[in-house]
């Protein structure tokens, strides 16, 4: 019987020489070109998967290089790529018409939805989605593959339903919802992406909320129950750390509620989806999975440290050949070797931005007026001394979690719409849904958090360089950025242990298995050690404390009492609920036989050290909060706090900031002050995470302080919140001072549009000059912006940050 060909085989023979000269784009004799088109022609028809994508590759890299596409056309249609097809056919449009290729203009429109040419398993995908409407089911599609048109789809197709959609960050929240407005489905008279906004009343629900959020609404609303849930991003569920733990956990409450909701996982890489499969749950997987090959990279090293050779990698091939030693330093490489638009990886907000300092030095400033309008309006909105600022005058932004919002929203505008701008510099917010345009990716770091960048997350970072959009753009189509150039740079960022060729050989060798790495305890294939299984334990006590009835034959513990039961109810996890209880509720009892009402902020912060820090377990976890034990600390949050609630601007806050530390260094108190990751000093512990303002200059200060606020706030948020929200739920806080903490305001206005969305700085300035433009239902909590707003706001010369911002929620 005759075997197959495989790309082992194939290594094995001496097409590799050939093929080297080839890929390396060396001017080869025509003999040769023609060999190498007729070798990739049998590959093309080989029945192994991995063997046709080789030839589509070699294919693919002759017709970019020769402008020839005619091989290429006939390549894409009888693979089912119809987006390639028909951007050659649009590329040669002006040619002769024949039979044929009408035949095939009409054959296009098959797979012409939405405004856009679809690929045969994009197509597929939709059918599959729509077949399998009311089951559970997993699409492992990489990027650009038309995951928001299948969410639209289950929208359009379930009518008055409930619907969640779930997404890892906040970010995603305003993107997804943005996109289900323009959708303009009928039945969909809003999206809810905060609890707050659900009254309860309404027959049909489509929310956006991460886990988090979820969590809440479903405590605010115990009986209600979802239809469907989408689960954005599923491959983070295998993860083992506490937001992975509370998203299975999420799922298990809502199959509790509905053993017949219909759960879609959503994922650009995942190898098995039965890994999906959560303890405890009864809950069957139909999965597809993508297996076309339409994006083919190219991989290049730069070891800057070392030999300061760079390679190049062949996923296929599987080898690595030297192209030439170059004498220079990664700054330098990046801008010799950039394209229009690049990504710039880094894992640590530090890194990002002690490389942003760096790269300025290389570059030259930008003479343009888009450009200087940027600044202005940063300078204006944030402050004169703003480290992004230099970097928009030298062609390149810097983009991580500790960017304020709102800047955030409008530095990628500027990014996106300002060819200047040639640079994002980013952490892996990116990998988590941000789309912005690139054409290359230089990765200069290989780890995500502690750990390494796990080839699935490697992966996924790839495909967000090239999107579809722009590859088959209607007007200008660009079929080279079909091979997407990645390039990784070995320098001052990298983890020095790795061996970058085994890295790389790990994630991206074609034909290499890459199992997923079930870390979730909560999942069905997680292996557990004895310390997991107590932690095991230790979930499923919360989840039996939330909602009861959810695991079956459950007998562990059950909290006794109101304050017990609500610090479930509020995912309180720092501390040993059922050991402090009964001491809680008895400080609880006595607040309430006082008839204490809170009503100032430090009071407050007196109560919750008395009732909640005390007990909060020691453990690496919660140091943060063990801070909490000294008076300083406590004064601090109840400093900013007042900051918040007094609905003080980014720019006030950071003048706060500045004086509170000035009057540290005046007064030579301890200028040793807590600034978590951003941290160059220890104290008392192993970890940098204080520094000494004494020694920072006025510039270092103030982007300390930038970065510091947007951290504190959401920390606040996403912590210190928890533990306010179960004074509230045990009416222990004086309601103008809950909404005040909140939301920043007491304005029932003002709050409503931060519960819809918007920052507080934007909502105070609609609703102080432009409320004659807005159409609020506090009955639905919603609002309508009439047309207008926008124009009246340029007119007015505000401020392009907030402008963009509301331009982000409201423009279609």
């Amino acid at each position: 019987m005759k075997k197959d060909l495989t790309l082992a085989r194939i290594r094995n023979t001496d097409f590799s020489q050939l093929y080297k000269n080839f890929v390396l784009g060396k001017k080869l004799p025509l003999k040769d070109v023609q060999k190498i088109l007729t070798i990739a022609t049998i590959f093309l028809n080989s029945n192994n998967k991995d063997v046709q994508n080789f030839g589509y590759r070699i294919i693919l890299i002759y017709c970019n290089k020769s402008k020839d596409y005619r091989p290429l056309y006939e390549v894409a249609l009888n693979l089912g790529y119809i987006p390639v097809a028909k951007s050659i056919d649009r590329m040669i449009e002006n040619s002769d018409d024949t039979f044929y290729k009408l035949f095939n203009t009409s054959f296009f429109e098959n797979f012409h939805q939405n405004k856009i040419y679809m690929s045969e398993q994009q197509l597929e995908i939709s059918k599959f989605f729509n077949k399998y409407n009311y089951e559970t089911i997993s699409v492992i599609a990489p990027t650009s593959y038309g995951k928001t048109e299948l969410i639209l789809s289950l929208l359009r197709e379930n009518e008055n339903k409930k619907i969640c959609i779930i997404t890892p960050t906040k970010s995603l929240l305003a993107q997804t919802k943005i996109r289900i407005v323009n959708a303009q489905i009928d039945w969909i008279k809003k999206v809810v992406i905060q609890p707050e906004m659900y009254t309860g009343k309404e027959n049909s629900l489509v929310a956006v909320l991460t886990q988090e959020r979820l969590l809440r609404l479903l405590k605010m609303y115990p009986r209600l129950k979802f239809d469907f849930a989408i689960i954005d991003e599923a491959h983070g569920l295998l993860n083992d750390d506490e937001r992975s733990r509370l998203l299975a956990e999420v799922i298990l409450i809502l199959e509790k509620r509905n053993s017949e909701i219909a759960f879609k996982f959503l994922t650009p890489f995942l190898g098995d989806s039965s890994n999906l499969r959560i303890k405890f749950a009864d809950i069957g997987i139909s999965e597809y999975k993508v297996s076309e090959y339409i994006k083919s990279e190219k991989f290049y090293i730069y070891d800057e440290k070392n030999s300061k050779i760079l390679k190049f990698y062949d996923q296929f091939i599987n080898e690595f050949y030297e192209l030439g030693k170059l004498e220079l330093n990664m700054y330098r490489f990046i801008t010799r070797y950039c394209g229009d638009k690049n990504i710039i990886y880094l894992n640590k907000p530090k890194d990002i931005e002690i490389f942003s300092t760096k790269f300025m030095s290389v570059m030259q400033e930008i003479q343009n007026r888009k450009i200087e309008k940027a600044c202005s309006n940063l300078k204006e909105f944030i402050h004169p001394q703003y480290k992004l600022l230099d970097c928009l005058k030298r062609g390149f932004i810097y983009h991580h979690g500790s960017v304020p919002d709102s800047v955030r929203i409008y530095i990628e505008h500027i990014f996106s719409t300002c060819s200047e701008i040639k640079y994002v510099v980013t952490s892996s917010t990116l990998l988590e849904g941000v789309n912005l345009s690139a054409d290359r990716l230089f990765v200069l770091d290989n780890r995500k958090g502690p750990g390494y960048l796990s080839p699935s997350n490697f992966k996924n970072l790839v495909g967000r360089v090239c999107r579809f959009s722009e590859i088959f753009s209607e007007k200008n189509p660009k079929l080279k950025k079909l091979e997407p150039e990645i390039y990784l740079v070995i320098g001052e960022f990298f983890r020095n242990r790795v061996r970058i060729e085994n890295y790389l050989q790990k994630s991206m060798k074609v034909d290499r298995t890459v199992s997923d790495e079930v870390k979730n305890i909560l999942l069905d294939s997680a292996e557990l050690d004895q310390k997991q299984k107590a932690e095991l334990n230790r979930e499923k006590e919360f989840i039996e404390n939330y909602e009861e009835g959810t695991l079956k034959g459950f007998n562990g513990r059950k909290t006794k009492t109101d304050i017990g039961k609500t610090c479930f109810l509020n995912n309180i996890t720092e501390i040993d609920i059922f050991e402090n209880e009964q001491k809680m509720q008895d400080k609880v009892n006595r607040l309430q036989n006082k008839e204490i009402v809170i009503k100032d902020t430090q009071t407050l912060f007196n109560v919750l050290y008395k009732l909640f820090f005390i007990y909060i377990e020691d453990t690496d976890k919660n140091q943060n909060l063990i801070r909490f034990n000294h008076q300083e600390t406590r004064n601090f949050y109840k400093m900013f706090l007042d900051w918040r609630i007094k609905g003080a601007s980014y720019s006030e806050m950071i003048g706060s900031f500045m004086r509170h530390w000035k009057n540290l260094i005046d007064k030579n108190g301890d200028t040793l002050v807590y600034v978590d990751r951003w941290g160059d000093e220890r104290r008392g512990g192993v970890r940098e995470l204080w520094t000494d303002i004494r020694k920072k200059n006025y510039k270092e200060m103030i982007n300390l302080a930038i970065v510091r606020i947007k951290e504190e706030q959401d920390y606040l948020d996403n912590i210190i919140m928890k533990y306010i929200e179960v004074l509230n739920d045990l009416c222990l806080i004086d309601e103008i001072l809950y909404l005040k903490i909140k939301y920043g305001t007491s304005d029932k206005r003002k709050v409503l549009l931060v519960k819809n969305g918007l920052s507080l700085g934007l909502s105070n300035l609609i609703v102080d000059k432009y409320v004659d433009y807005l159409v609020i239902d506090y009955e639905s909590n919603s609002v309508e912006y009439m047309d207008g707003i926008i124009e009246m706001m340029i007119q007015n010369e505000e401020n392009e940050v907030l402008l963009y911002e509301l331009k982000y929620f409201i423009e279609k």
